[in-house]
């Protein structure tokens, strides 16, 4: 595998589903939601429209992380962790997360058709491969891997929403291989 690997069932659904519902509260009451991809260098925003980005507080964000560390997906806690609310057309395209030795997103919408867009894609040697957001699945990208996401769909009926996590420190050797870790092919 090209240093990605994916986690089915990262958390217990509950605690996804209320991830999702404290998301979509978030953004309804429009001000948690204090950053966006405007702020992202010009070449990872090209032609994206708004990518709203919510920085959870300390407590929430400890309990995360203290979640995928108990999961074998994160080995320390430093890692700033944050909700993405990913409007109509917008996407990410192509980089490589450069400066991080880790990335890790989980998907946290429980119904999302194909048909919506916001497909998580990645080199894989010569071969591009494609993977859907579902519900509690989660990704890690180490070895800075290529990778982008399709446009979401203008018939999104909701924002595609992700957790996200980067490393605190630039450049911090922080992931451990796990064998619960997974292709998309398995």
């Amino acid at each position: 595998m090209a240093g990605i690997e994916f986690f089915d069932q990262v958390f217990e659904d509950d605690y996804c589903h209320r991830l999702l519902d404290y998301a979509k509260q978030c953004l309804a009451g429009g001000t948690s939601f204090a950053r966006s991809n405007f702020h992202w260098h010009r070449e990872i925003v090209k032609a994206s429209h708004l990518v709203l980005v919510m920085d959870l507080d300390e407590g929430k964000a400890d309990e995360i992380v203290l979640r995928l560390t108990a999961r074998g997906i994160l080995n320390h806690p430093k890692f700033a962790v944050m909700i993405y609310a990913w409007t109509k057309l917008s996407y990410i395209p192509w980089h490589n997360d450069v400066g991080h030795a880790v990335a890790v997103t989980v998907f946290l919408n429980d119904h999302w058709p194909i048909d919506w867009g916001g497909l998580f894609l990645y080199k894989d040697g010569a071969d591009i491969r494609g993977y859907p957001p579902r519900f509690n699945t989660g990704l890690r990208n180490q070895g800075n891997v290529f990778h982008s996401t399709t446009p979401v769909s203008l018939d999104a009926e909701t924002p595609r929403f992700t957790l996200q996590l980067f490393p605190r420190e630039a450049g911090a050797t922080n992931v451990v291989i796990s064998p619960t870790a997974r292709t998309p092919t398995q």
